[in-house]
């Protein structure tokens, strides 16, 4: 007899605004900051128990009725993409929807609660709606509502990266949630010349680095527009790599190097943690003199050098970390850039902190912590315009477009979405106990950071590492991982 999967699709639906959008609102152009993005989904997963047994728990009418209603004001999100040549695509405002799916899950959900909600223990795979984005009639929100057999409730959310950053998406679900429970907000805002550069604006030299390394290209990003397609120079290469690999494997089946297995933790920190750190991060002039670094300053600090350690590398290799930063905390002379719905949290613009095994043992965590301080306090909004700059001197968008690169063990990426307020995605309910997301490719050394609750005496940050497995051996047992963490659950 063939297993049942644990989760199973009982319903699917397509959600259209409740009103009808306006002939005039039946296009919306994306800016240059979402064309360069990624067709691909941004996973999240918001975890309810129903621990009170509360009857009607998280029904499915209300959550329904809400969604329709909200994207009256989210009308783009019920479109599909539409291309228009040259890499740009548009958003066709059709009101085709959003799909939404009923689910149930064959176990209970407190048993997973239990074990912090941990990847490898649920079936994070089969919980979400879609996967990858391969047709224009794929939807660009995708949301499966799935029960579980003691009442609690799972919401796996799927939005496009071509069309908003996390902080989007945040912002979709606090009005999302706030609708649910009769509560006013205020309307995202899809005007694009708010991240558009000043007319004025210079390509400075750091811009020109960070698009080099972005885009993972050493010709002068200013003559690229020479350059064919590189949609075209991405099929030609393939096909060349494919013909390669078919080759290899005839003569060599057995030579066929494969990646190395990956394990996920989640870390908790705690306020004593966290504030020990903390304290660790400073010397006794700093703290006479009030030179404070902030929290995250000490805690990136550490998981930096905790990670540096557990890696199998030679000890001369730098060691990258790689942090994506919200431009809306550099544009604070608008405040519509709050209510922005797009591309503006980039993965595009980057900080990057290296670090090599030789050089811990010759520098500190205060060291670490004053580097990371200043590394993310310098990048300015001069930077984003630059980038921005660089984008529209090309009228092929296809040259910009960025190349994934799989994470290494030289190569982590860090997202801090620990100032979201998931927590406070309350339907009518209560909030979330966790927030989780779904690392679907690559992912070897990818680090997610998630905000606990507003609580500063209790449970502060949880975060979700995925490493292989021989590193997360030794990252698990590194002294500043076992001083300052509450827990790792593995």
């Amino acid at each position: 007899m063939v297993p049942q999967p644990r989760v199973q699709v009982v319903k699917q639906h397509l959600i259209t605004p409740s009103e009808p959008t306006p002939i005039h609102q039946k296009r919306v152009k994306l800016s240059d900051w979402d064309v360069v993005m990624f067709k691909s989904y941004t996973p999240l997963l918001l975890f309810y128990p129903n621990k009170d047994n509360t009857p009607n728990f998280m029904d499915t009418p209300t959550l329904k009725s809400a969604l329709a209603k909200v994207l009256v004001s989210f009308y783009p999100l019920a479109g599909r993409l539409l291309d228009i040549g040259n890499g740009r695509d548009v958003i066709e405002c059709t009101d085709t929807g959003v799909l939404f799916e009923e689910a149930v899950y064959n176990d209970r959900l407190e048993r997973f609660r239990a074990k912090g909600y941990l990847p490898t223990q649920i079936d994070y795979h089969h919980m979400f709606p879609v996967h990858f984005y391969s047709s224009p009639d794929d939807p660009l929100l995708a949301i499966r509502l799935i029960r579980f057999t003691d009442g609690g409730v799972a919401l796996a959310i799927m939005m496009l990266h071509k069309i908003a950053d996390t902080y989007s998406t945040s912002l979709f679900l606090d009005c999302w949630a706030k609708t649910a429970r009769g509560v006013d907000y205020t309307k995202p805002s899809f005007k694009r010349d708010l991240v558009k550069c000043p007319d004025n604006t210079v390509i400075g030299p750091e811009s020109l680095e960070h698009y080099r390394q972005e885009h993972r290209t050493t010709k002068d990003p200013l003559q690229m527009q020479i350059l064919p397609s590189r949609r075209n120079l991405e099929t030609t290469t393939h096909n060349r790599s494919r013909s390669l690999l078919d080759t290899h494997i005839k003569l060599q089946p057995t030579n066929i190097v494969k990646p190395p297995p990956l394990k996920s933790v989640l870390l908790e920190f705690y306020s004593d943690g966290l504030q020990a750190c903390k304290k660790d991060a400073h010397t006794p002039e700093m703290i006479q003199a009030k030179q404070w670094l902030s929290t995250k300053d000490a805690l990136f600090a550490m998981l930096l050098r905790a990670l540096a350690r557990s890696r199998h590398v030679d000890d001369d290799e730098e060691i990258k970390w790689v942090v994506s930063v919200n431009g809306r905390s550099r544009m604070k002379n608008s405040k519509e850039m709050n209510f922005y719905f797009g591309n503006w949290m980039m993965q595009v613009v980057t900080r990057t902190l290296g670090i090599t095994k030789n050089s811990l043992e010759k520098t500190s965590l205060v060291d670490t912590a004053c580097n990371f301080r200043q590394m993310m306090a310098n990048l300015k909004a001069s930077v984003f315009h630059g980038l921005s700059q660089l984008y529209t001197t090309h009228e092929d968008m296809t040259v910009h477009y960025l190349s994934y690169q799989p994470n290494t063990p030289t190569h982590h990426t860090v997202s801090d979405v620990s100032m979201l307020p998931f927590w406070r995605l309350d339907f009518g309910f209560g909030g979330p106990d966790r927030t989780r997301g779904y690392i679907t490719f690559g992912g070897n050394g990818c680090l997610v950071l998630f905000g606990r609750s507003e609580n500063t005496k209790g449970p502060i940050y949880d975060i979700q590492l995925q490493m292989d497995e021989q590193s997360m051996r030794k990252f698990i047992e590194d002294p500043d991982i076992v001083k300052y963490t509450h827990a790792v659950i593995y």
